[in-house]
């Protein structure tokens, strides 16, 4: 087997490099720029929701906390009932609900 010399490897650059015989297909090439600005856009909504949605979680452990502590409260004893979670139930369903309206009003 012999090795192909410099030529060989030459002219075998041009064909594989030389310019298309014909024109550029615009519309494939709009097409995927289409779709690369649409999985970006996602991405960054994508981003976008997990960082609100941090953000609602931990809002809601803090009040949840705050309710905890303050049923736990010697003042407030009498409203929390028999166990430290009575008035949280009700609390926490109107903040989740206005979590709830918040997002769907964001959608």
């Amino acid at each position: 087997m012999t090795a192909p010399n410099q030529t060989d490897i030459d002219a075998m650059l041009t064909v594989m490099l030389a310019p298309p015989t014909r024109p550029g297909d615009r519309a494939f090439t709009h097409q995927v720029e289409r779709a690369n600005d649409a999985q970006a856009a996602y991405a960054r909504a994508r981003a976008r929701f997990w960082r609100s949605f941090a953000f609602e979680v931990l809002a809601v452990s803090a009040l949840l906390a705050a309710l905890w502590l303050l049923s736990s409260a010697p003042l407030l004893a009498p409203l929390a009932g028999s166990t430290h979670w009575g008035l949280a139930p009700p609390l926490l369903l109107i903040l989740l609900m206005w979590f709830g309206v918040q997002r769907w009003r964001s959608a």
